[in-house]
C-alpha cells in the first residue's frame, strides 16, 4: 500500500487558515487595525472601497518595519509578540499568533509600504496568493501602509457568500468602533468610497464615546469605578431611561480587548433588571483589567471569546459595581431640599380631641352558603364599573370563558349595575357581528389567543401572528404603491440613533416616506420627523424605530428578503398586537375579519402557524 499522507503546500495551508481567521472584510479590518495599535501608532486611517471588496487600507504612523521584517511578516506563525510558550500567559498586545497577514495574503492582492524612523528609505512589497511578486525600496512616511485589494479573488465561493454592501460595511464600522473605543489616546479616521465618515481625534474616553455616538450621550452616561485584587473595573453605564430595544451599544473589554461574554452581560442586565423595561438592552462601555495569567484569550480565532478562571467572583463584583453606580445616580438626582419642605398639617386633629377608632361595617345577615341574594349591598362603595368601552373590557375579562348564566354562588358579590352590564355584554356577543361571522362567538384566552366558535367546531388564533400577517400585507402594499396619507406634526420631533442605525435609516428614507413617515436628515445621526401615517397610533416614534431597526438587522442575518419585504416585515413585527394584550370584542372581530381576507392567512411572515382548527370529530376523539 502506497503512502497517502503528505504535507500541504503553503499556499493551500494559508487558504485553509484564512477560512478560520478571515471570514469577511471586517476580519481584515480588525487584524490590520490591531497591528497598527501594536505598532504604537498615534494616528490611524482606515480607507474602504465597495465595503471592503475592492480595497481595505490601513495607514499608521507607528514604528514601521525593516526590510527583513517586512518580508518575514507574511510567513505563517511569524510574530514579534511571543518567543516562548510562557509568553502567551503574559500578553499585553492584541495579535500574537502570526497567522493573520499570511492568511490575508493567501486570498487577496496585498501591497505594503513601511519605514522605520531611523531609515532614510522605506520598503515596498506586493503579494498575490501568498507569492511575493515585488520587493523594492520606496519613499514613504514613517509607519506602515497595508492595502488589501480584491479580497477572495481566488476563492470565488467565499466571495459569493458575502452579504450586501450595507451589511458588510456595518461589520467594518463595528470593528472600527471596537478598536477606537479602547484607545482614545489614538486618533482614528474612516473613509468609505472617498468620503470621510468618521474622524475621532485624541480625547478622553467619555469624549471619544460622545464624538462617535453623539452629544446627547454626555447626559446619558454614569461612571463606573471599582478596584480589587481580582479585577479593576472602569467605564460607563447608560442611565436606565436610555435603554433601547435594539442591541449594539453593549461594549465589554478586558485588557484593552473587545470580548463577548454572555455571563458578564447577564450580570450587567441583572443589576438593572428592575429599572429598565422588558426586552430592552442597557447601554454600557465597561473595561476590565485582569491579570493575563488568569484568562485564556486563545480559545477562538477571532479572540473575542475569553475564559476567566474566577468568572463567578468577577460576575459578583461587576454586578455590585453597576448597582453602586446606579445607586449613586439615584441619590444625586433625587436629593431632598430640606429648606422647602412643607410642614405637616395637624389642624385636622382637635387640640383636646382623641382620634376615633376606625370601625368595619359588615352585614350580620350575610350567609356565604346561601343561594339567595341578600337584601341590600354588601359593599358600601359604589361600583367601579361604568358604561364605557374601557370598563366593558375589564368586566368582560372577569367573565372570560363564561358562556352560560352566572353561577348562583357568586351572585351575592355582584351589584345590580354589574349584572345589567354583564347581560348587555352577553347580548352583544350573541347578537352583534352576525353578518360578518355567522354562528360565531369570540373570546380571548391567556391574553394570547382568540378562540372562534364556528359551525363545525372552533378555531384558535395566535393574535400576534395574525396581526403580523395583516400588517405585513398592508405595509408591503403601501411601499409598492407609494400612496399614503401623511399627518403633519404640529411640532416636528428630533430622532437620534447610533451611527450604524442612522446609516440604515438614511438608506431606507424613500421607503419610510412610502409608509407615511416624513423624515429628513438633520446633522450627524439625527433626523427630523415632520409627519407620521394618518393611522399611526403609537406615541413614542423613537422606540418604534429602534424596534423596527432591531427586527430589520435580525432579518438581514436570518432571512434572505428584499429591502422592501424586510422593511414591511420589520414594521409588522414591531407594531403588531403582542401576546399579553387584552383585546376588546371589536378588536378581536376585526383581526379575524382581516385575517380571513388576507393572501396567506395560514402562516405569518415569520413562518409561524397562525391558527389551528378543531372540528367536531377531533373534539370528540379528545374524550375517548
Amino acid at each position: 500500500m502506497s503512502d497517502i499522507i503528505h504535507l500541504l503546500p503553503d499556499s493551500v495551508a494559508n487558504q485553509i487558515a484564512a477560512g478560520e481567521v478571515i471570514q469577511r472584510p471586517a476580519s481584515v479590518v480588525k487584524e490590520l487595525l490591531e497591528n497598527a495599535v501594536d505598532a504604537k501608532a498615534t494616528s490611524i486611517e482606515l480607507i474602504i472601497k465597495d465595503s471592503g471588496r475592492t480595497l481595505i487600507q490601513v495607514v499608521d504612523n507607528g514604528i514601521g518595519m525593516s526590510d527583513t521584517d517586512a518580508r518575514l511578516c507574511f510567513e505563517r506563525h511569524a510574530t514579534s509578540k511571543i518567543i516562548q510558550v510562557e509568553d502567551i500567559f503574559t500578553l499585553h498586545t492584541k495579535g500574537f499568533r502570526g497567522e493573520a497577514l499570511a492568511s490575508i495574503a493567501a486570498i487577496a492582492h496585498v501591497e505594503l509600504k513601511t519605514k522605520t524612523s531611523n531609515s532614510d528609505i522605506g520598503t515596498h512589497l506586493a503579494l498575490s496568493g501568498s507569492q511575493c511578486t515585488e520587493q523594492t525600496p520606496c519613499q514613504c512616511e514613517t509607519g506602515t501602509s497595508f492595502a488589501v485589494k480584491n479580497l477572495f479573488y481566488n476563492v470565488p465561493a467565499r466571495r459569493n457568500f458575502l452579504k450586501s454592501d450595507n451589511v458588510e460595511y456595518s461589520h467594518i464600522v463595528e470593528e472600527f468602533v471596537r478598536i477606537a473605543l479602547v484607545h482614545p489616546e489614538i486618533s482614528f479616521s474612516l473613509y468609505h468610497n472617498d468620503k470621510q465618515e468618521h474622524h475621532l481625534p485624541k480625547s478622553s474616553l467619555k469624549q471619544r464615546i460622545i464624538n462617535y455616538f453623539g452629544s446627547n450621550y454626555n447626559e446619558r452616561l454614569l461612571p463606573l469605578e471599582q478596584e480589587s485584587e481580582l479585577v479593576n473595573i472602569s467605564g460607563f453605564i447608560g442611565k436606565p431611561e436610555s435603554a433601547k430595544k435594539t442591541r449594539g451599544e453593549q461594549y465589554l473589554f478586558v485588557n484593552e480587548r473587545f470580548i463577548k461574554h454572555p455571563y458578564f452581560h447577564h450580570a450587567i442586565c441583572n443589576a438593572m433588571e428592575e429599572l429598565i423595561p422588558a426586552k430592552h438592552f442597557p447601554t454600557y462601555f465597561i473595561y476590565l483589567e485582569v491579570d493575563p495569567a488568569q484568562i485564556d484569550i486563545n480559545i477562538h480565532p477571532t479572540k473575542t471569546e475569553v475564559k476567566f478562571k474566577e468568572e463567578k467572583f468577577i460576575y459578583s463584583i461587576l454586578r455590585s459595581t453597576v448597582k453602586h453606580s446606579l445607586g449613586n445616580f439615584n441619590l444625586s438626582s433625587q436629593q431632598i431640599d430640606f429648606d422647602n419642605i412643607s410642614p405637616i398639617d395637624f389642624s385636622a386633629i382637635g387640640g383636646n380631641k382623641i382620634p376615633k377608632e376606625p370601625k368595619i361595617h359588615t352585614n350580620p345577615d350575610y350567609n356565604p352558603f346561601s343561594t339567595q341574594k341578600p337584601e341590600g349591598k354588601i359593599f358600601k362603595t359604589s361600583s367601579p364599573f361604568k358604561n364605557n368601552k374601557q370598563d366593558e373590557v375589564a368586566w368582560s375579562k372577569i367573565y372570560e370563558g363564561l358562556k352560560e348564566n352566572i353561577p348562583d354562588e357568586i351572585l351575592p358579590y355582584i351589584t345590580d349595575e354589574q349584572l345589567k352590564l354583564h347581560d348587555d355584554l352577553e347580548n352583544k356577543i350573541h347578537n352583534e357581528e352576525e353578518e360578518e361571522i355567522s354562528e360565531t362567538m369570540l373570546f380571548q384566552t391567556l391574553n394570547k389567543y382568540i378562540v372562534v366558535r364556528i359551525m363545525s367546531g372552533f378555531m384558535i388564533v395566535d393574535q400576534e401572528a395574525a396581526s403580523e400577517r395583516i400588517l405585513y400585507e398592508r405595509f408591503l402594499e403601501r411601499i409598492n404603491q407609494q400612496k399614503i396619507d401623511i399627518q403633519k406634526l404640529l411640532f416636528p420631533e428630533s430622532l437620534t440613533f447610533a451611527p450604524q442605525d442612522a446609516a440604515i435609516i438614511s438608506e431606507l428614507l424613500p421607503d419610510f416616506t412610502s409608509l407615511g413617515f416624513d423624515m429628513e436628515v438633520f446633522g450627524k445621526n439625527t433626523f427630523i420627523l415632520n409627519g407620521i401615517p394618518a393611522d399611526f397610533k403609537e406615541n413614542d416614534v423613537q422606540k418604534v424605530m429602534e424596534g423596527l431597526l432591531e427586527a430589520y438587522k435580525n432579518n438581514l442575518i436570518s432571512l434572505r428578503l428584499s429591502r422592501k419585504n424586510n422593511l414591511a416585515h420589520s414594521m409588522a413585527k414591531t407594531l403588531c398586537v403582542k401576546k399579553g394584550k387584552i383585546l376588546t370584542y371589536e378588536e378581536m372581530s376585526e383581526i379575524i375579519r382581516l385575517l380571513l381576507t388576507s393572501e396567506a392567512p395560514e402562516i405569518s411572515p415569520s413562518g409561524k402557524r397562525i391558527f389551528v382548527l378543531y372540528n367536531e370529530k377531533e373534539i370528540t376523539l379528545l374524550f375517548q
